[in-house]
């Protein structure tokens, strides 16, 4: 009975390395760095399906979060936070969306500025990588910024 339940516990260890080792090496395929660069510092942690990753820059302020679910070997992406994004670009997309009147005379409070995926842009505009300014103040100001073009492309106040 003991030999038995060794061979359960080695199979079980070898075939719980296997599952981690088929998703690390392919995760890098999932992340988006900000504009060609490369993450410095990525750490990953399993839950079960669910596979959470921090990813930081070293010269960067700020940290991208992704959340994936491993559905039969496949990622999918189910939520992210980037906010690892260089200070002058920061600046630049609070400068754009200042420039929109409803923001300027709204704008209020702790500023955050994320990069929004193409998959999630096409909902509010194009399939292409904006940037949402935001202020939490007394109301929730936010632009949706298009770095390419320079302007505001959308607005939202509560």
């Amino acid at each position: 009975m003991r030999k038995y339940i060794f061979f359960i516990f080695l199979f079980l260890l070898f075939s719980g390395c296997a599952s981690k080792s088929n998703v690390k090496p392919n995760l890098s395929d999932y992340l988006t760095p900000f504009d060609g660069l490369n993450y410095d510092n990525v750490t990953v942690r399993k839950e079960g399906h669910t596979i959470y990753v921090k990813a930081r820059y070293s010269e960067i302020d700020g940290e991208d979060i992704y959340v994936f679910v491993d559905e039969n070997g496949t990622l999918v992406l189910k939520s992210y936070c980037l906010e690892a994004i260089p200070e002058n670009v920061k600046l630049e997309a609070i400068e754009i969306a200042l420039s929109n009147e409803t923001i300027a005379k709204n704008a209020k409070g702790i500023v955050t500025v994320r990069r929004i995926l193409p998959q999630t842009a096409e909902k509010f505009y194009e399939p292409k990588e904006l940037l949402s300014v935001t202020w939490h103040g007394t109301k929730v100001v936010s632009a949706l910024i298009d770095l390419e073009e320079r302007r505001v492309v959308s607005v939202y106040v509560s």
